[in-house]
């Protein structure tokens, strides 16, 4: 009887030391297949090409790429920290390629369907958009 509690104990400990935790769904690699910035005189692809990413991990998010209007070339980065509360997403800007963007702490809706995520922004202090918002939409990269 004492071995059987043994190795069922052995058994336990096996499982759960091999037991990932569960990923949220919002991290991964994400590739941006539309936007719409409402001071953009233009959406990605149509008028603006280009390309970017944006990486999520359990506490951080980064971006990278580049983005052309016209003749004109952008450096598109940045990252920092998040955090998610059902669909309320909020950054905390440590590095970006715009200097007077850091330090700053956008707050966003976020949602995710399927293989899409949709962030639109820019929210008041009770999570609602403002007249003219922001809108991306990424697919998840395999």
């Amino acid at each position: 009887m004492k071995k059987i509690i043994l190795l069922g104990l052995i058994i336990s400990l096996i499982i759960s030391c091999t037991t990932q935790e569960k990923k949220s769904s919002i991290e991964g690699a994400w590739q941006l297949v539309y936007g719409k910035w409402s001071a953009s005189e233009g959406t990605f692809p149509m008028q603006i090409q280009g390309s970017d990413i944006k990486i999520w991990s359990k506490e951080y998010f980064s971006f990278v790429g580049q983005l052309k209007l016209d003749t004109v070339l952008l450096d598109n980065f940045g990252g920092g920290t998040y955090s998610l509360d059902g669909n309320r997403y909020q950054e905390n800007v440590i590095y970006h390629v715009n200097k007077n963007a850091v330090g700053s702490q956008p707050k966003m809706l976020l949602e995710i369907r399927n293989d899409s995520l949709i962030q639109k922004y820019p929210t008041n202090d009770n999570w609602e958009l403002a007249g003219e918002y922001n809108i991306e939409i990424y697919k998840r990269l395999k």
